[in-house]
């Protein structure tokens, strides 16, 4: 007996091959690599990109126009900034 206040009637009772599932090493390396390092390639693979942006977009550049779009609930609001006439050209 393993265990004197459990009775061995009360013990489930499997199958040897059924056991055999988890010894199955080669199983359990595929369940693996599909749970683990796939994804983990992936959100790598999604990182590396977005970073070599992020610090990209940290150099200004001069723009001629700045949209600021602004989602509502049921709807969007976009705001139009156009830069001032500086005075170069005489208009008048």
């Amino acid at each position: 007996e393993l265990w004197p206040e459990i009775q061995q009637t009360n013990m489930p009772y499997w199958h040897r091959s059924r056991l055999l599932i988890w010894g199955n090493y080669k199983l359990l390396m595929k369940a693996e690599y599909l749970f683990f390092y796939i994804p983990t390639v992936l959100i790598l693979g999604l990182c590396i990109p977005m970073f070599t942006t992020i610090y990209a977009l940290e150099e200004i550049v001069a723009s001629t126009m700045t949209v600021k779009v602004t989602g509502r609930q049921w709807y969007w609001v976009y705001e139009v900034e156009s830069p001032t006439d500086d005075g170069d050209e005489d208009d008048e």
